[in-house]
């Protein structure tokens, strides 16, 4: 198991006749100095995220492009700025199946988390995902939405990937959103996306890199 323990022309008059001054033409254009319109974000749901690996003792936030190692301690840590539904699954190179990371046995959070709240996976308490020596990406995805999603109901601690994989395609269509944005901020990683007032899910996915 991958993690064990569990994205101008010119113009020129005709020869010989005498230049007219042209009238100036009325322009439709836009002046390339002029502001763009702002950005409306009043309808944009947020998700924060970030890797803590553990280094001589103590959870050190990295990139989520770092290459891992057979060994590394590390856990997933999420921050909603909404009130979310989040489902988080995981699956090594060879792996059959995902592994349900949450909700699951080593987090006391549960769904919905409030806006705001941080949610480590596992908990600090809980100890910490290690990486094994079967080197290859491993698949990381999390899904918040807005509202429960029927389709990840009673998933139990593993699920079957072709099960798993049709489940999230039916999420991605009835739940994308109509805009997308994404910015780094340290070693956080902001997610801002909207869908107006119907219900929004976010799918992040993660390959994680294990040499």
């Amino acid at each position: 198991m991958g993690l064990a323990g569990v994205l101008g022309l010119a113009g020129c008059g005709r020869e010989g006749a005498p230049e007219k001054s042209a009238a100036p033409a009325a322009s439709t254009a836009t002046s390339t100095n002029e502001a763009p319109p702002a950005l409306d974000k009043s309808s944009e749901s947020e998700l924060a995220y970030a890797i803590e690996l553990q280094v001589t003792g103590n959870p050190v936030q990295v990139r989520e492009d770092r290459k891992f190692r057979s060994g590394d301690l590390f856990r997933f840590v999420f921050r909603p700025e909404f009130d979310a539904y989040v489902y988080m699954v995981a699956r090594g190179p060879s792996q059959a199946n995902y592994t349900v990371l949450y909700p699951g046995e080593r987090t006391t959070a549960r769904n919905p988390i409030p806006a705001g709240e941080k949610v480590t996976v596992p908990d600090p308490d809980l100890g910490w995902l290690h990486m094994d020596n079967e080197k290859g990406d491993e698949n990381l995805i999390l899904i918040a939405s807005t509202s429960p999603l029927a389709e990840f109901a009673g998933m139990g601690t593993t699920v079957e990937r072709e099960d798993f994989e049709s489940r999230l395609a039916e999420v991605e269509r009835q739940h994308r959103p109509a805009s997308y944005r994404r910015f780094e901020d340290g070693e956080w990683v902001k997610l801002f996306a909207a869908r107006g007032k119907e219900s929004l899910a976010i799918v992040l996915r993660i390959p994680l890199l294990h040499q």
